[in-house]
C-alpha cells in the first residue's frame, strides 16, 4: 500500500529576509513530517519592520495557481492560512477550502494585535474574516482578533478563566469548531486558552520579558503540525506554547533576532514527532 505523507496547503505570504508566515510556517511543518503546498499571497524582500521593504501582490496570480492545482486532482488534510491582504485572498481561502476536500481548515485569522487593528484591514475585510472563521475548524486569533470578530471593545484589563472561556465561547459561536484564545497574560504568566466540543482547558507556562517578531505564526505552525500527525488539541497548544518559548529563550543572543524573528532553527528537530519533545 502506498505511504502518503500529510498534505497541508498553506495561505501566507513570503518575506526574503525576516521570519514569518511561509518562512516560518514551511519548516516547522516539514520537521513535523508534514508536506507543505504554499501558496502565497505577497512576496516580500523582508517583512515589514525593515525600512524600504519591497512588496509584490501575488492575488492576480491565485486564480491559475489553484486552477493547475484543481486539474492535477490534489487533495490537502488540511488548508492553513495567516495573513490575507484582501478581500479577494479570504474568498480564495474560501475556494480552497470548499473546492480541495480540504480536512482540517485552520484559520489564523490575522488582524491586529495590541488593541491595533492592521492598516491596511478594512470594515469589510474585517467582515469578511467572520465568514472565512465561520467555516473554520480551528480559529487562532489572539485578543485583539478575537474583540475585531465578536464585536466587542477591546480592553487592557487581564482575562480571568471565566472571562477568557466566554470569549472563546463566542468566537465558537460563529462556527468554527474548535477555537484557540492566544497570549492571554495573567500576571508573570502567559496562557493560551481552548474550547473544542464543549471542553475548556488552559495551558499556562511563564511569560518572557522580551516579545519577537513571527511567534504567532511559528505557535499556530507547530500547533498545526501536532494535529496533522494525529495529537489532539491539547497536547498539540502545550508543544506550541513550549516550542516557541524555547526558541525565543534560545534566540535572544542571536544577531538582529528583534527584527528578523526568532531563531526557532535550533530546536527544529526535537519536532520529528510532530510535537515538541522538551529535554
Amino acid at each position: 500500500m502506498t505511504k502518503k505523507l500529510p498534505r497541508v496547503a498553506a495561505l501566507h505570504d513570503v518575506s526574503g529576509y525576516g521570519k514569518c508566515a511561509l518562512t516560518v510556517a514551511m519548516p516547522v511543518l516539514s520537521a513535523c513530517g508534514v508536506e507543505v503546498c504554499p501558496l502565497p499571497t505577497a512576496l516580500l524582500s523582508t517583512n515589514t519592520l525593515f525600512e524600504g521593504f519591497t512588496f509584490m501582490d501575488f492575488t492576480p496570480h491565485m486564480d491559475a495557481y489553484l486552477a493547475h492545482w484543481k486539474s492535477l486532482g490534489l487533495k490537502f488534510n488540511s488548508v492553513y492560512s495567516g495573513f490575507l491582504g484582501s478581500q479577494q485572498q479570504i474568498h480564495i481561502m474560501m475556494r480552497l477550502i470548499k473546492e480541495f476536500e480540504s480536512g482540517l481548515a485552520i484559520i489564523d485569522p490575522v488582524m491586529g494585535d495590541n488593541g491595533l487593528v492592521i492598516k491596511t484591514y478594512t470594515a469589510g475585510m474585517c467582515k469578511e474574516m467572520v465568514n472565512l472563521v465561520a467555516v473554520a475548524d480551528l480559529a487562532t486569533p489572539n485578543i485583539t482578533e478575537a474583540c475585531i470578530l465578536t464585536g466587542r471593545e477591546y480592553t487592557t484589563a487581564q482575562l480571568n478563566a471565566d472571562e477568557s472561556k466566554k470569549l472563546c465561547q463566542e468566537i465558537v459561536d460563529l462556527g468554527t469548531k474548535a477555537v484557540v484564545l492566544t497570549g492571554v497574560v495573567r500576571g508573570q504568566k502567559l496562557y493560551n486558552c481552548a474550547l473544542q466540543r464543549g471542553d475548556y482547558f488552559e495551558h499556562e507556562i511563564d511569560l518572557l520579558p522580551y516579545n519577537m517578531h513571527g511567534t504567532g505564526d511559528l505557535f499556530t505552525s507547530v500547533l498545526t503540525g501536532g494535529l496533522m500527525r494525529g495529537n489532539d488539541l491539547r497536547k498539540s497548544v502545550q508543544s506550541a506554547a513550549e516550542f516557541v518559548y524555547d526558541a525565543m529563550e534560545q534566540s535572544y543572543d542571536l544577531e538582529d533576532v528583534f527584527d528578523r524573528g526568532v531563531g526557532f532553527e535550533q530546536i527544529l528537530y526535537k519536532l520529528g514527532s510532530g510535537v515538541y519533545i522538551r529535554n
